[in-house]
């Protein structure tokens, strides 16, 4: 899953109603590239982004999700507001360096 490029958290608790952060980290070398979070379909292919980067540090918002790069620190966040329970399950954060080939790290909501 290219875990060795992409880590963070292996599982993460929401209160219903609550907001949700979820960082995750980078090697050095993909702060250009743009960074996703995606619900995993089949052999963990995303194939359909909740919200992703463009490459730069700016913050990306789509509904109740947004998501922003920090290039110095190289990880990036992933805000999840109003946390229902249809929001519960396995999501993934990745960096995209084609159409093709992502480096992924999958996390459990719950």
């Amino acid at each position: 899953t290219g875990g060795w490029a992409v880590t963070g958290p292996t599982q993460v608790t929401a209160e219903q109603g609550s907001s949700l952060a979820v960082s995750c980290s980078y090697k050095p070398g993909y702060e250009l590239y743009p960074k996703y979070w995606c619900r995993p379909g089949f052999l963990w292919f995303c194939l359909t982004y909740i919200a992703q980067t463009n490459g730069s540090e700016v913050t990306v918002t789509q509904g109740k999700v947004s998501i922003g790069d920090n290039h110095t620190t190289r990880s990036f966040t992933v805000m999840l507001g109003g946390v229902a329970p249809g929001d519960a399950g396995w999501y993934s954060c990745g960096v995209r360096r084609s159409l093709w080939f992502s480096l992924w790290h999958t996390t459990e909501v719950m």
